[in-house]
């Protein structure tokens, strides 16, 4: 089977990802709770619950970029162990 990036790239892309998801996961449940900082100030959003539904769909977004990544490292891994013969 083919990849289509290299076992670096899909390395890197898996570990942003998964600290994306972190991220947006931990920003959603503050703006769903309402967290002063986050929704008290005049540029803040007016909406904040539409808000953290935002953040925890883009956090979907991530996860599915952690599936791929990993099928492509998967990938690697699988066909490095075909390619060893003696």
């Amino acid at each position: 089977m083919k990849t289509l990036v290299g076992p670096t790239c899909a390395t890197a892309c898996t570990l942003l990802s998964i600290c994306g998801i972190i991220f947006l996961v931990a920003l959603g449940f503050a703006f769903d709770a309402k967290v002063e900082v986050l929704t008290e100030f005049v540029t803040d959003p007016d909406d904040p619950k539409a808000t953290a539904q935002a953040c925890f769909s883009a956090a979907i977004v991530y996860a599915c970029f952690v599936g791929l990544c990993g099928c492509q490292l998967l990938v690697h891994k699988f066909n490095s162990r075909n390619q060893i013969q003696l």
